[in-house]
C-alpha cells in the first residue's frame, strides 16, 4: 500500500519537533510494510536520506532556499514565496497519488493540507500540531508567540482555520490531534469520535533507558530552548541570578548553540562561572545533561504540548513551570507548578526543589513513570498511526 506523506513545510535541515514527529510516523510505516512516498523540497531530499528512511521523493523546488531572517517582513514574505511554489508544484504532481493511495498532511497549513483535500486519494489523514493564536490573540499581542509585525501570526491562523474546514469536508479521513484541549473544536467542525485520534508528541524511551543514569548529579538546572520572549528568558536569568545567590556551588547546563546569543546576558548578571553551554550534542548527550541536571526549569508564557518536558520526566529529572493551560491535561502531576508569572513564586519553587534533590528527595520516584512512559513513547505514538490507517484501508 502506497502512502504518501505532504511536507511542504521543510524549508531547511535543521528540522524541529513537528518534523521530527512525521518523520518517526513514517520510520513506523515504513516498518509496517507500507510503500513511502514524499512531497517536499531539497531539504526535505536531504533530512530523509540523513535520518536513513526509505521511499521516495517527489521534489517540489529547484533548490533550498538561501537562508533568511523570518523575524523581518521581507524574510516572511520570501518564505511565503518559497511554500507557494513548493505548493504549486505538489498540485502540478498530484496525478501520481492514486485512488487507492493514502495521504497525509504532516501539518495544518494551506501547503500540506490543499493538495491532501484536492487528490485523487479517498483516504486523507491529517495532523494538528498547536492550536494558532486567535483573532483577538493576535491584534492584541496576549499571545507571546505573536510577533510585533503580526504577519507570521495572521498567516498561521487563517491558514489552520481554512485547512481544518476543507480537510473536515472530506470523506472518510482521520485528524490526529496532538493536545486533549483540541477535541471541542474537532466535533464542533463535525469530526467523528471515530476520526480522530489524540496522539502525543513522543519521547524516545528506548534510548533514554539506555543512558546510565548519572550517580551524582553535576548540574543543578537544565535549560533548553529558543531565545524568545515566549520562552520566559528574563524570568530564566532572573531566576539563575537568585539560584546563584541562594546556592552554594550552583551551576547550570544550557543546551543547545545558543553560546554566541546568550553569553553577553550571563556575563551582564555575573554568571559566568555558574553556567555551562554545551553547544550542540547528541541525542544521547542531550539524555545524559539531563540525567545528570536536579532541575529543568520551564519559565514559557506559552506552548502547545512542549516535548522538552516529556524528556525531562523520563530523564527522572523535577520540572517546574508557569501553570499555563496546556500542561496539565498532558503531563499532570509530572511538573511541580507555581502560578502564572509569578517570579517571586519560581525561584522558591526552583529553590525548594534543588535542595530536596540534594537531598536526594526526589517527587518524580513517587510517581508511575513507567506508565508516562509507555503512553508517550514513539512506538505507542507509531502504533496509534498504524491503526488508524488500517481502519482507512478497511473503510473501503
Amino acid at each position: 500500500m502506497r502512502l504518501h506523506f505532504i511536507t511542504n513545510g521543510v524549508f531547511t535541515t535543521s528540522i524541529a519537533g513537528g518534523d521530527i514527529h512525521f518523520l518517526k510516523l513514517a520510520e513506523g510505516a515504513a516498518k509496517y510494510g507500507y510503500d513511502l512516498n514524499f512531497f517536499g523540497g531539497h531539504a526535505l531530499q536531504q533530512v530523509i536520506r540523513k535520518h536513513h528512511l526509505p521511499g521516495t521523493v517527489t521534489l517540489t523546488d529547484s533548490t533550498i532556499m538561501p537562508k533568511a531572517n523570518t523575524g523581518a517582513l521581507g524574510g516572511q514574505m520570501k518564505l511565503f514565496r518559497d511554500f507557494r511554489g513548493r505548493y504549486r508544484r505538489t498540485l502540478a504532481s498530484l496525478d501520481t497519488i492514486g485512488s487507492d493511495d493514502l495521504v497525509y498532511a504532516v501539518s495544518d497549513y494551506w501547503f500540506d493540507v490543499l493538495p491532501v483535500v484536492r487528490c485523487a486519494a479517498r483516504r486523507k489523514l491529517m495532523v494538528l500540531h498547536m492550536e494558532a493564536p486567535r483573532l483577538g490573540e493576535i491584534a492584541t499581542r496576549s499571545r507571546p508567540d505573536v510577533d510585533a509585525l503580526r504577519a507570521a501570526s495572521l498567516h498561521y491562523w487563517g491558514s489552520q482555520e481554512y485547512s481544518l474546514r476543507r480537510f473536515c469536508r472530506c470523506s472518510p479521513k482521520h485528524i490526529f490531534y496532538l493536545h486533549p484541549a483540541m477535541t471541542p473544536r474537532l466535533k464542533k467542525l463535525g469530526v467523528r469520535e471515530d476520526e480522530m485520534t489524540y496522539v502525543s508528541y513522543g519521547l524516545e524511551v528506548a534510548l533514554n533507558e539506555s543512558v546510565p543514569t548519572v550517580p551524582q548529579r553535576e548540574f543543578d538546572v537544565v535549560w533548553i530552548g529558543r531565545v524568545h520572549r515566549q520562552k520566559g528568558i528574563d524570568d530564566l536569568f532572573a531566576t539563575l541570578e537568585f539560584l546563584a545567590r541562594r546556592l552554594e556551588n550552583f551551576r547550570a547546563v544550557f543546551i543547545g548553540n545558543m553560546k554566541d546569543a546568550l553569553t553577553p546576558e550571563v556575563e551582564r548578571r555575573g554568571l559566568t562561572r555558574h553556567v555551562t553551554f554545551s553547544g550542540f550534542v547528541s541525542e544521547t548527550e542531550k539524555i545524559r545533561l539531563f540525567k545528570a541536571s536536579r532541575l529543568f526549569l520551564m519559565p514559557s508564557r506559552h506552548e502547545g504540548s512542549p516535548r522538552v518536558i516529556g524528556e525531562s520526566i523520563i530523564a527522572g529529572t523535577p520540572v517546574v513551570a508557569y501553570d499555563i493551560p496546556n500542561y496539565r491535561p498532558v503531563f499532570g502531576d509530572f511538573v511541580r507548578y507555581v502560578p502564572p508569572f509569578d517570579l517571586v513564586a519560581f525561584q522558591s519553587a526552583a529553590e525548594d526543589q534543588i535542595r530536596k534533590s540534594r537531598a536526594e528527595n526526589n517527587y518524580l520516584t513517587r510517581l508511575d513513570l513507567a506508565e508516562f512512559k509507555r503512553a508517550n513513547s514513539w512506538e505507542t505514538t507509531q502504533g496509534k498511526f498504524l491503526a488508524a490507517l488500517e481502519r482507512l484501508r478497511a473503510s473501503g
